[in-house]
C-alpha cells in the first residue's frame, strides 16, 4: 500500500501555479484599445441620454397623430355601426341649428415629470409661444411664406445636431493642441484648431515676426466661414491623418494598419 502514489497528496496538487499574464504583445495593445473604447462609450452614453428623452417624445407624438387603421378592431365594430373616418359620433340633430362636434378623440397628454399641473401648464404655455415667435422669425426670413411640420422639425434637429458639435469641437481643440504640441508644432495649422485661450498665450510671443505671421494667418482663417459641424469634421480629419488620433474611438492608434482594422471609421455614426 505504501509503494502505490497518493494521487491526493500534495506532490500533485502543488504544481507550478503562477499569475496569468499576457505574453503577446498584441493582446496587451488588443485590451487596451477596448478599454479606451469602453471608456469613451460610456461618455458617449451619459451625453445621449439628454437627447434619448427628446427622440421618445417626438416618436410618442407621431404616433399619437396616426388615425386609427381599418384592420383594428375597435374601428370595425364603429363601422358596423355606421361610423365613416372624417365623421362625427353619434347621430346628427333633426333641426338646422350648426353643430359643433369633435371630429378626432381629444389627445393624450403624458405626464413625465413631478412638477404640479400648474406648473406643468404654463410650460406647455411657454413652449407654445416660444413655438409661434420662432415659426415667425423663419416665415419673416423667408419673406412671409408658411412653415411646414417637417421644416420645422428639420430646423430643430439641425440647431440639436449644432449643439452637440459644439461641445465635440471643445474637446477635439484640446485633443489637437496636446498632439501638436506633443510633435513640436508651435502653431495651429488653423486658427481655430486650438482652444481660444491659445489667443492670448500668442500675446507674450517676443518673436515679432512670428506673431505678424500668426496674425495674417488668423486673418485668412476669418474670411472663411465654418459651422461647428464643419470645424469638427476638419479636426477629425486631420488628427486622423496626421497622428492615427481617432475622436470617435478615444484611441491613438500606432500605425495605418491598427487603425484599418480596429476603427470602424471617420464619421460619429460609424462609432
Amino acid at each position: 500500500m505504501s509503494d502505490e502514489e497518493d494521487y491526493m497528496s500534495d506532490k500533485f496538487l502543488s504544481g507550478d501555479v503562477r499569475p496569468s499574464l499576457v505574453q503577446q504583445s498584441k493582446s496587451k495593445r488588443e485590451l487596451a484599445l477596448e478599454d479606451q473604447k469602453k471608456e469613451h462609450i460610456k461618455r458617449q452614453k451619459q451625453e445621449s441620454r439628454l437627447r434619448k428623452g427628446i427622440v421618445d417624445a417626438k416618436t410618442l407624438e407621431e404616433s399619437l397623430k396616426k388615425p386609427i387603421e381599418k384592420h383594428n378592431k375597435g374601428f370595425q365594430m364603429l363601422a358596423k355601426m355606421g361610423y365613416r373616418p372624417g365623421q362625427a359620433l353619434g347621430s346628427k340633430r333633426s333641426c338646422n341649428l350648426e353643430e359643433k362636434r369633435l371630429l378626432e378623440p381629444i389627445p393624450i397628454s403624458v405626464k413625465s415629470d413631478r412638477g404640479g399641473l400648474g406648473r406643468e401648464a404654463a410650460l406647455l404655455d411657454l413652449s407654445e409661444k416660444r413655438r409661434q415667435i420662432r415659426e415667425k422669425q423663419i416665415r419673416d426670413r423667408l419673406g412671409g411664406e408658411e412653415v411646414s411640420v417637417e421644416q420645422f422639425r428639420k430646423r430643430a434637429q439641425l440647431k440639436a445636431e449644432e449643439r452637440f458639435a459644439i461641445g465635440a469641437l471643445k474637446r477635439c481643440q484640446l485633443s489637437c493642441e496636446t498632439l501638436d504640441l506633443e510633435n513640436g508644432v508651435e502653431v495651429a495649422e488653423l486658427s481655430w484648431f486650438w482652444p481660444e485661450r491659445q489667443s492670448y498665450l500668442d500675446e507674450d510671443v517676443s518673436d515679432e515676426k512670428g506673431n505678424e505671421e500668426k496674425n495674417i494667418e488668423a486673418a485668412d482663417d476669418d474670411d472663411e466661414v465654418f459651422t461647428s459641424i464643419d470645424k469638427l469634421e476638419m479636426i477629425t480629419n486631420y488628427l486622423r491623418t496626421a497622428y492615427l488620433f481617432c475622436f470617435w474611438c478615444g484611441v491613438r492608434y500606432k500605425d495605418q494598419e491598427d487603425m484599418n482594422s480596429n476603427c470602424p471609421g471617420k464619421m460619429r455614426d460609424d462609432h
